[in-house]
């Protein structure tokens, strides 16, 4: 009995010295409409929406003020962004094309070839995916050190 009180005991004292660092970061992913635009953050690309950012924020206020990030279409429309966001959230932001600005066709026909440029993107990685997957199966390990690559290969 002593021992397990004297194991609690040391347990707890351990514990107690620990330090927890607080969470300081948030997560925000942002997305255009229509699709595609070029996203920036002062003078420097981020990437075509969607993309998602990861932003440092005050311990003390548990908040985040994002930078200013601006959205670019193709037609040239313009729309600029920022929030304030607790610290530990995984929040989505949608900028929205202004609905005046000339070149609509033009930014709506490039959110298609965005889009399915994405969609082929997402199909390659998965395919890499299944056929890493199948290279590290046990049956795959098999028949590469036996040689044995005929009918039934599984490495692909």
């Amino acid at each position: 009995m002593k021992i397990s009180v004297l194991s609690l005991l040391l347990g707890a004292a351990l514990l107690a010295g620990c330090q927890t660092t607080p969470m300081t970061t948030a997560t925000l992913t942002y997305e255009t409409t229509p699709g595609g635009a070029e996203l920036f953050e002062g003078d420097t690309s981020i990437g075509l929406a969607p993309v998602t950012r990861t932003y440092t924020g005050d311990p003390k206020t548990g908040q985040v003020t994002t930078p200013d990030v601006k959205a670019v279409w193709p037609s040239g429309a313009t729309v600029t962004y920022f929030t304030i966001i607790p610290v530990g959230s995984d929040r989505q932001a949608t900028l929205e094309r202004p609905a005046k600005a000339p070149g609509l066709e033009q930014d709506l026909a490039n959110a298609k070839k965005v889009a399915a440029a994405q969609a082929m993107e997402a199909a390659r990685n998965k395919a890499l995916q299944h056929s890493d997957l199948a290279r590290a199966s046990a049956r795959c390990q098999a028949q590469m050190q036996g040689g044995n690559r005929g009918l039934t290969d599984d490495c692909n």
